[in-house]
């Protein structure tokens, strides 16, 4: 049989799509190798958010077929290109679009080169790449329509999983390993308002919390206008749900919200960190900002630095406004240069970098349980994990430089040192 491999661009709801694609070639018999060097067939699960996310997948489906593999290229740039992949790849055997999951390894062994992609539902899997941590999607599709962003037209809108098909699908993932669930949507705080659940997600957390293998559950991606009393009282009281939120706000201007389609606007911003903030357990936030966007200018700008210099975010990512064909936003005219939306993201991520390594530098002498992931991907002479306030990928690290554990273990670390987003630690 086959081997196959998969690369998997783009955001860990697309590594969920990417380990059920793995999951249906496997129970067909095919073997999952980890380099694509040593495959017969490559699935190039693909992002096509940004203009870079699309050259970035073309680029990787050109390097695997230049390579003499046969390609299945799968996820957003089919919504968005399948007709030119199809037409300009030929190396291409099949583009599979989102929601067609499940059809994908017929479809490849009948010599079909499309499958149009399923906005209905959501996948479920039980099969996990991770050492400990596994991704959750409980929905899919985006019905927020913001005037920047392509997920509606990419994913449709919004499609919820019920509560006990979820709930499910988490025990079978901590039976298999996982010990912390990391739930993820596109706006996970419209969790089951399309099935008519009320306080969906906070009864969905409190279902999952009873599978006692599982010691962390990680909130990822919560509109700000999305944010409610329930779902912070959870991060306030339930010990299993990390002290962490993932809470992209894009700007704090009113004018630059309202010209993004931003629902809530500042306003909304400003209220769901005020309900953070006032919780009596200290709960770490993660954001994102876009600079450059049409409406930005300097008074924006200096109200976003100065929202930022106050320490207000623990973990933050920036990136420049592109626009994008098809949004209403790139018919906007009236934006920033480009220099100058790259010298405001600089300057934030400066601020930011500073701010981050204060803080960290407070935590000397301090213990926390860290989740211990493998060795440092630099050299075998140090371990890696995290804490309960670092996601996988786009947070910090905490290092370990003495002591042993395995991948997987929860350990308590002393923290000895700090970097600028990394902690340093010995297990104790």
């Amino acid at each position: 049989m086959k081997r196959i491999a998969l690369v998997s661009l783009g955001c860990p709801k697309n590594l969920v799509d990417s380990e059920y694609i793995c999951e249906q070639f496997m129970n067909a018999g095919y073997t999952l190798v980890n380099d694509a060097r040593d495959a017969d067939l490559v699935v190039v699960n693909t992002c096509s958010f940004l203009t870079s996310a699309v050259q970035e997948s073309v680029d990787t489906i050109l390097e695997m077929t230049g390579g003499g593999k046969e390609v299945i290229c799968a996820g957003c740039l089919v919504s968005r290109y399948h007709e030119e992949v199809l037409a300009e790849i030929p190396e291409v055997v099949l583009c599979a679009g989102p929601g067609t999951y499940g059809r994908v390894v017929q479809a490849y062994e009948a010599g079909q080169r499309y499958l149009e992609p399923d906005f209905s539902s959501v996948v479920r899997r039980s099969f996990f790449s991770g050492t400990a941590s596994a991704c959750v999607k409980v929905s899919e599709g985006c019905s927020n329509r913001c005037r920047y962003c392509l997920i509606p037209s990419l994913r449709g809108g919004l499609v919820s999983r019920t509560p006990r098909d979820i709930v499910e699908e988490c025990r079978i993932l901590a039976g298999k390993g996982a010990k912390e669930i990391i739930l993820v949507a596109q706006d996970l705080g419209c969790y089951g308002r399309d099935i008519g659940l009320t306080d969906g997600l906070v009864r969905l957390i409190d279902d999952i919390s009873v599978i006692d293998a599982v010691e962390w559950i990680r909130i990822m991606y919560v509109h700000p206008a999305s944010l409610t009393r329930g779902l912070v009282r959870q991060i306030e009281t339930n010990p299993r749900v990390c002290p962490y939120i993932d809470l992209p706000v894009q700007h704090v201007s009113d004018t630059v919200l309202k010209a993004m389609g931003r629902r809530g606007g500042a306003k909304a911003v400003h209220r769901a960190f005020d309900m953070i903030r006032s919780a009596a357990r200290e709960i770490w936030i993660r954001t994102s900002l876009m600079v450059g966007h049409p409406g930005e200018d300097g008074q924006a700008y200096a109200e976003l630095r100065d929202f930022v210099s106050r320490g207000t975010v623990d973990h933050l990512g920036v990136f420049v406004y592109s626009p994008e064909t098809g949004t209403k936003s790139a018919a906007m005219k009236d934006f920033p240069a480009r220099r100058t939306a790259l010298a405001r993201m600089r300057g934030i991520m400066g601020l930011q970098r500073s701010l981050s390594k204060k803080r960290l530098h407070k935590m000397k002498g301090k213990r926390i349980q860290v989740l211990v992931e493998g060795y440092h991907p630099e050299t075998d002479l140090l371990l890696a994990g995290r804490a309960s306030f670092q996601a996988p990928e786009i947070d910090g690290t905490v290092i370990i430089n003495e002591g042993g554990a395995d991948a997987g273990d929860m350990a308590e670390v002393e923290i000895t040192g700090s970097m600028e987003y990394d902690l340093v630690g010995r297990i104790v």
